[in-house]
Formats: structure tokens, sequence, C-alpha cells
């Protein structure tokens, strides 16, 4: 008997084997087949390789989800791979497509019976975890619309708490128990005890890099509300920069690289943990450095020493080996950037030796010792993969004690052989989109600007076991780590999962504290709110677009806010000589309208009731708003509105002169729009100067015209307001731009070449 929900997805997967998986590779970078249980989709822009499992979910292990039993029953085993397939299509973080194929793949390895047979409660049973069943939602919806199952709905009874001291106190969990910050503080100063300012490190002291680093990304948490996995990883290497006006007080910031589509920014810290930040990124400014070589190394193995090192100091002892003069090999630089100690040697085939004829166990006498300052391309290392044995020579230079089959068909290998093979190894199996790196989030940066640049056995430790459960040789010195992985190391070592201390327990302090990095984002949004900063100006610091994401960072408690409502409900006593004030009264008497006085006039919006949730693209705020009044003769409107015409005018002539004027649509649009309001600012002070004082003035934007009203005799004047027309205005500017272009195609030329008595026809 035909089952239709299976005939379905047989034709399905028929429609998707029959695609170019050009996207997707199998292991080894093979060609993706559906029986592989592990693919790796290769971004088409940007080189990121990511790994897929496919196989029964929870397998655990070395060789976990590439085993022949860990595969999950047919249709099944290609249904994942098609969920594969439309996922990695969607417009969402990395780790979100990968959080959704788990979940998918969770399911099917725990459902009892076919797909077409589930329903909402036996979903349910499965005890999947609430996170895990919400991104089930479009795998079910997406098998529904195929035809693969009836649709089910996953909206389970909410016995949710929604009282109002239930919800507040839900919103507290997010912010962190103060003892952890005030830990986190101490054991900063514990950690970075021996670094002076400029972030060296005082001599015979060391520091552990790996805490330092989770130290610095809470620092900068605590100082900035930033998304710690995703932004902090892909920090530039910089020093901590300030700006201020005049002998006002200094503003700190970092060069930020924006994520969630937000622009990259100067970013404000605050400047009470600017000296701690000062200290800390100067010394992953000096630190990292040897890594940040390796990856210009990489990049192009045959620079110069001058081209690598840069400003780097080699010690003096290791210095004194080198020969600086000669090209730089694998080796050679690691012993310049302190991989060995001065005098270590490793076994190189004598010149002129011959092995083919000699048995493997009277090979010792044809290599003799050579210090590793001093390898040449052409010598060649015996093919040893255990430290233990006589003639070990790679284990020990890639700091292992045994090593896989790298070259199994030979007997030596010469260094410039290992250095192609090594650069090629990593740049393929360790991380494929180098020279990029990317957080957890989407933003990359290239590794060899990155502030936080990691070796391997900086950020692993000191295990020499070459697999582990990672990737093979990530653990040695010539393995950059990803700058993801950096991200996901802070949660393991403030929050840790199972038996793991935290860094709060290594620094002598109770298991019971802990801390994820997300909670100093909502701390950090909470402290700029009780600091009576603007939501507009906590969304931008917060690197958002959308204000109403950032009130659910903001956890200030109710008698804060009610204190707020009681301030705009009951305001301060103004000056009762103002005009504005006078208007105020005079305003609510004639017309029974509610009336508030503002920076820059009087509202008639009820405010008791509805909250003004007004914003425009000016410095004074209320201006355009249809409840918004101006009195004639209020000179301190007057005066904001003539700074606020002056600072308008010089952004349109910026945009005026931008060189993407013309190519920007979005641009095109601002400048109209801004040119009318600005032309609508303009005349409004104009009527507020030369109207009767007292005069009520309204601008109505449907209308394009000013309602003027004189409350004594309630006297009503319109005044037309007479708009040129900026688009056409903005084609007249383009195609100035195109004419000059095109009689001065390269004014920075012509300019050079007039300093020396020339011109563009001497040539």
């Amino acid at each position: 008997m035909i089952n239709k929900y299976l005939d379905r997805l047989e034709s399905l997967i028929s429609l998707y084997r029959e695609s170019e998986l050009i996207q997707f590779e199998g292991p080894g970078g093979k060609k993706a087949d559906f029986d592989d249980l592990i693919w790796h989709h290769i971004d088409p822009n940007t080189g990121r390789n990511n790994r897929y499992l496919c196989g029964i979910h929870g397998k655990k292990g070395r060789y976990s989800g590439n085993l022949s039993s860990d595969t999950l029953p047919y249709p099944y085993s290609y249904l994942i791979k098609i969920w594969v397939i439309e996922t990695t299509n969607t417009n969402l973080s990395v780790s979100e497509k990968k959080a959704r194929t788990s979940a998918a793949r969770k399911m099917l390895s725990r459902m009892d019976g076919d797909l077409y047979v589930q329903s909402e409660s036996a979903v349910r049973s499965l005890c999947l975890g609430s996170r895990t069943v919400d991104r089930l939602r479009p795998f079910f919806d997406f098998c529904a619309d195929k035809g693969l199952m009836r649709k089910i709905d996953l909206q389970g009874v909410d016995n949710r708490d929604r009282t109002g001291h239930a919800s507040f106190d839900k919103k507290l969990e997010k912010l962190p128990d103060i003892s952890a910050v005030v830990a986190l503080g101490n054991i900063f100063s514990t950690v970075f005890e021996h670094v002076d300012e400029r972030g060296t490190v005082l001599p015979g002291k060391d520091v552990n890099i790996h805490d330092a680093m989770v130290l610095t990304f809470t620092l900068l948490s605590l100082a900035s509300p930033n998304r710690t996995s995703a932004e902090i990883p892909v920090l530039p290497k910089q020093v901590l920069q300030s700006h201020s006006e005049g002998d006002g007080e200094p503003v700190y910031f970092l060069n930020w690289i924006g994520s969630k589509g937000y622009k990259n920014n100067r970013n404000h810290v605050l400047s009470a943990l600017a000296e701690s930040i000062k200290k800390a990124v100067n010394f992953f400014f000096n630190a990292c450095e040897p890594a940040r070589i390796l990856c210009r190394f990489y990049e192009k193995p045959s620079e110069s020493w001058r081209r690598l090192l840069g400003d780097f100091e080699i010690e003096k002892e290791l210095k004194k080996n080198l020969s600086l003069t000669q090209q730089p090999n694998l080796f050679t630089l690691g012993y310049a950037l302190g991989f060995y100690s001065v005098d270590d040697c490793v076994p190189v085939l004598k010149k002129g030796a011959d092995l083919t004829s000699t048995h493997a166990n009277h090979r010792g006498r044809f290599f003799e010792y050579k210090p590793i300052f001093s390898l040449r391309p052409d010598d060649q290392l015996s093919i040893s993969y255990s430290k233990k044995t006589k003639l070990s020579a790679l284990p020990y230079l890639f700091g292992y004690t045994q090593l896989p089959k790298l070259f199994a068909d030979k007997d030596v290998v010469t260094v410039e052989e290992v250095q192609k093979w090594w650069v090629s190894f990593y740049r393929k199996k360790i991380l494929p989109e180098f020279p990029f790196s990317f957080s957890n989030g989407e933003s990359s940066i290239k590794l060899k600007n990155a502030m936080f640049c990691f070796l391997g056995g900086w950020f692993y430790g000191d295990s020499k076991n070459p697999g582990g459960g990672g990737k093979t040789l990530q653990k040695t010195n010539y393995a950059i780590v990803p700058l993801a992985s950096l991200g996901s190391s802070i949660l393991t070592r403030l929050c840790p999962h199972g038996g793991d201390d935290s860094l709060f327990v290594d620094y002598g302090y109770s298991s019971e504290i802990r801390l994820t990095p997300n909670q100093l984002r909502h701390l950090t949004n909470t402290l700029a709110d009780l600091s009576d900063i603007p939501v507009e100006i906590i969304t931008a610091w917060s690197g958002r677009k959308n204000s109403e994401q950032t009130h659910t960072y903001i956890h200030t408690s109710d008698d804060v806010k009610a204190s707020r409502v009681s301030a705009i409900v009951n305001p301060p006593e103004f000056d009762k000589s103002s005009i504005r004030t006078y208007s105020n009264e005079q305003l609510a008497t004639v017309t029974n309208l509610p009336a508030s006085i503002t920076s820059t006039g009087l509202c008639t919006q009820n405010l008791h009731v509805n909250p003004c949730n007004y914003l425009n693209d000016f410095v004074s705020q209320c201006f355009l708003c249809p409840e918004a009044c101006y009195i004639a003769g209020d000179e301190s409107a007057i005066e904001l509105f003539e700074k606020d015409l002056g600072f308008q005018t010089a952004r349109l002539e910026s945009v005026t002169d931008n060189i993407r004027l013309s190519a920007s649509s979005a641009m095109k649009k601002w400048y109209v729009i801004h040119s009318r309001n600005v032309r609508v600012l303009s005349m409004l002070i104009d009527l507020m100067k030369s109207s009767s004082v007292g005069t009520t003035i309204r601008y109505s934007n449907k209308e394009s015209e000013f309602i003027l009203i004189d409350l004594s005799t309630m006297l009503i004047k319109k005044v037309a307001c007479a708009l040129p027309d900026y688009e056409e205005r903005l084609r007249g500017l383009i195609e100035d731009k195109v004419t000059n272009s095109k009689t001065d195609t390269n004014p920075q030329l012509r300019s050079l070449l007039s300093s020396f008595g020339l011109n563009n026809k001497d040539k």
C-alpha cells in the first residue's frame, strides 16, 4: 500500500539529490554525498567552512557522527541533509543554523515511529527541552508545506506566573550577582598584577594568558554593552584612544566592528574603567604579536624578516643565533618567536648520506643534530612520529609526543616540504576561511589584524595528544586559534557545565558564584538607564538599530520608573514670567486642551494617558511633531532652533560633498527629505521672530502650511510653506559633480604635477 507521506519524501529526496551541491563538501574535502555523515558548508561569499553532523544525535567521542553505526534510519538520513541545505540558505547566524539542524537531528533520533505519525503530545513526550522545541517549529513547518506530515501545533499550555512581581523577578535573573562582578575585579587585579600600564610583563614574572583573555572580555563587557562572543573576538589590534573638547573630560573609545547589521563604530567605554582597559589592551597588543607574525607568514611565506617582524623585538639570546639576512622558514621563525629554547636541536640527514641500502635500525649514524635556528629549506628531517625515538624531529618541532602519519611514503622530508605541507594543512583543515576568521556571529577580521590572536599552545594548554576530540594538530604553537573558539571559551570559564571548576573557584571563590557574559550586557544597559541616559543613546551604544529591543535589557525597578512618571505628571515649577509658561496657561484655559511645557514650546498631547514616542532627525526633538506648538517671541526656543539650523545645514553640506551621493539611493532620499525639513525650520524661525509676541504657531505637514493663532483674539492665520523642488536641485547637483569629474578626473595628480611645474599635458 502506497503511503502518500513517504511517497512525497522519496520524490523530494530524488529532487534534491539531482542538485549540484557546489557549496557542500564531505569528509576529506571531497564532493558532498547524501550518504556522508558529516557535511561542510562553504560560504560562497566569505569562504567560511561550517561543519554539520548528519547522523544520530548525542554520540560522543573522537569519531562521533562519522561511523556507520551513527546513521539515521532511511529516509530520514537523507531528510536531515535536505534540512541542512534549506537552513544554510536562510539569513540566520551560523550558530542558529547549526542549532536548528541539531534540533531536527535530535527529534529524528528519538522519535517513535515515522515522522508522519508524530503529534504534539508525541513530540512533547520526547522531553527535548523548550529551546529545542522552539527550533523544531521551522522544521515541522517545512515538512508540512512539502506534504511530509500533518501540520502540528507546538504551542504548549502556558502556566507561567505573569503577575507584575513574577515578571520583574524573572527580569532580575538576567542581571549578574554583584558579588560575581566584584570577584571579577579582584581576579583581574591578581592576574594583571605584574603588568605595567604599557602592557609589559615585569621581568621574571608571567601571566596566565587565557585567564587574562577571559577577564579582558568581561572588563570590556562592563565598560560597554557589547555582544561578548560576537564582537569582542574580532576587535582590531589597537590601543585605547580618547578625545576631548578643549579642557573638557576625555571620552575613551575603541574602534569596534559591528554585528547583526549594525555598522562599525568608535565605541565609547566608561572612563571609570579606562585605566584597567588600557593596561589589558596594551598587554594583548604586545603578547599576541607572535601569532600575528605567523599569520603574516602564512599569507606570504616569501616575506623577509623585516616585513614579518615589524616592530617585534626578538629576545637577545635568540637574536644573536639567527641570520636575519637569510630567508626565514617555518621553524627558524618559530625559534625567533620563542617556541624553542636557545640551544634546541633536531636530527637532520648528513649531506650525501644514502638511506636506501641501510636497515632502519642502523640509520642513526647517518643523522647529525643541528640547531633549530640554523635549519635550512633543504635540510632533511627524519620521518619519526614519536618523540621517544632517537631520530625524532617532527614531533619535537610541532610540540607533540606523538604525531599521526603524515608522510607515510618517505623516510626523510625536507624543511621546505614540511613548511608547504603545514601551511596548506592549516588553511584547509584548521581554518579554511584564512586569512579571515569569524566570531560566533557573522563578523570577521583578518587574523593578522586581530587584537586577540592566540597560538594553539596558549589556548589549549600543554596537552600533547594531536587529536583529543578536536582538530588534528590544533594544539601546536603553529596553529592560530579560530576567533569563534575564543568567544565560546568565555562561557565555559565563567559558567562551566559538569564538574569543571570555574574561573572563580580557581582563584579561591565559592563554586556558587557563576556568571554569563550576556548578564553583563544587561547590567550595563540597566546602569546606563539608571544614569538617565536616553534610551536612544543606550540603543546606539549597544549596537542596536531598534530602541524597542533595548527595553528588554533594562531592568530598572518599578519604584524608579514610578518616580520618573511622577516627574512628568508633576513637573517642576517653571519661571512664571516666561512667555512659554504664560502661553501654556492661556492655551489650557482657552482651548481646554492638555498642554505641557517642552524645550522648544508646548505639547498638546495628553502625556498622562499617552506618553510621547515621537522621534525625528533633529537636535530639537519636538520639531515637526503634529502635537507641538511654538510661541512667537520665545527667545530660548529661537536660540535652540537657530543652533539646530546651523548644524542641520552643515549635515546637508557634508552629504552634498560626499562622492557616494550619485550612487546611493538612500543618501539621495535623505537629502531631499532633510532639505525640505530644514527649509521648514528656517521659515519657523522667521515666523517666531516676526509674529506678534505670544502667538502660537503649529505646522501641518499634510497641508504644508503654518497655522498662527492669537490666543487673545482667537484670530487664525495660515501661512503657506512654499518649498523648492529639491529633487530637481539634487539632479542638478549630481550633474555638476559628473561634469567636474570629467573635466578634472584626478585633481590630486594635477596638484602634484603643478608643484613640480608640470601639467597634465606634460608627459
